[in-house]
């Protein structure tokens, strides 16, 4: 019996070495192909190459958006050229004309890229306006306008210097052109919708491939508002770039910024409207205080929405969520 137990106990040891050392063979695999699946570290070339390849896909499509639109304008101006039409007098009729043709221009040729990627346009920039819920939509627009009539109430109480000249000048620069119907267009439809899909849409989604949000976002928004030009727009325009960013972050859909930047622009078409009538003008923005008023009011209206939005305030958050 003695014999029998010891027989056993040792083929039962066995058994166990055996499934031991198999244990073993399974983990120095595992860990062999943890070590072949770990990627290996990058050279200080090969991550400068990766960066600036993946700079390069994000501006790209700026480039084109840069491009298309000039491009428009030089052949506009060299076909309808007339010998006593001016240069000033040139853009003063058709400027506005041949910018939104090229801002649209430029929506058809990024269209047409996606879909012979076998996507959308759409997709590719994560712009669903059938998605959107319409009162959180309104609160974007609302918010967009509210914040620019806050910004141009504090510029123009602001002493008079250089860059506030500057500012003046540039702005009044957008008004030359006599087609305010195509003023309209790209100040309301095609810029909004264009630099929203380039900035929020391809561009903030191939940095995000390689860094971290805020990263992401801040790199973005420096380029928004470098391509504004004037000091002062790039000050501003940094702001709403960031606001703008980390909306279409939140929310996966650019449609909401699309929404708060055409609220923001809209501020100049009625300025322009306002200021056409003398009129109007005077009793509108004749007084200081007046235009503090709608400064304050454009302040006041945005933080509550702001506030409303990020959950600080509670009121109706089912309809607004």
């Amino acid at each position: 019996m003695k014999q029998k137990k010891q027989k056993i106990s040792e083929k039962t040891l066995n058994k166990a070495e055996i499934k031991s050392e198999e244990v073993s063979k399974v983990e120095d695999m595992e860990k062999t192909s943890a070590k072949k699946a770990q990627p290996k570290e990058l050279t200080k070339e090969q991550k400068i190459y990766m960066y600036l390849r993946m700079t390069f896909r994000a501006v790209s499509p700026l480039l084109l958006y840069a491009l298309i639109p000039s491009l428009c304008l030089t052949i506009g101006y060299v076909v309808g050229y007339e010998e006593k039409m001016t240069m000033e007098e040139f853009f003063s009729y058709g400027a506005n004309f041949y910018s939104a043709l090229g801002i649209f221009l430029v929506l058809v040729i990024f269209s047409r890229r996606a879909k012979k990627r076998g996507s959308t346009l759409s997709k590719e920039a994560t712009l669903f306006f059938k998605e959107m819920k319409p009162l959180k939509a309104i609160g974007f627009f609302v918010f967009g306008y509210a914040s620019a009539t806050a910004v141009s109430a504090l510029l123009t109480l602001l002493p008079r210097f250089f860059l506030t000249e500057n500012y003046t000048g540039a702005t009044k620069s957008m008004y030359l052109g006599r087609d305010f119907i195509f003023t309209s267009v790209t100040l309301l439809i095609t810029a909004p919708i264009a630099e929203e899909i380039i900035f929020r849409g391809y561009m903030l989604n191939t940095f995000l491939e390689k860094l971290e949000e805020k990263k992401a976002i801040i790199i973005t928004s420096i380029i928004f508002a470098l391509m504004h030009g004037n000091f002062v727009w790039i000050l501003y325009s940094f702001f709403l770039g960031y606001i703008l960013a980390k909306t279409s972050m939140k929310e996966d859909n650019i449609a909401y910024g699309v929404m708060l930047h055409i609220g923001f622009n809209l501020t100049s078409i009625v300025n322009l409207l306002i200021t056409e009538n003398k009129a109007a003008a005077a009793s509108i923005f004749g007084s200081k205080w007046l235009i503090l008023l709608y400064g304050l009011t454009g302040t006041a209206v945005s933080i509550l929405l702001a506030r409303l939005y990020t959950g600080k305030i509670k009121f109706n958050t089912e309809k607004i969520a």
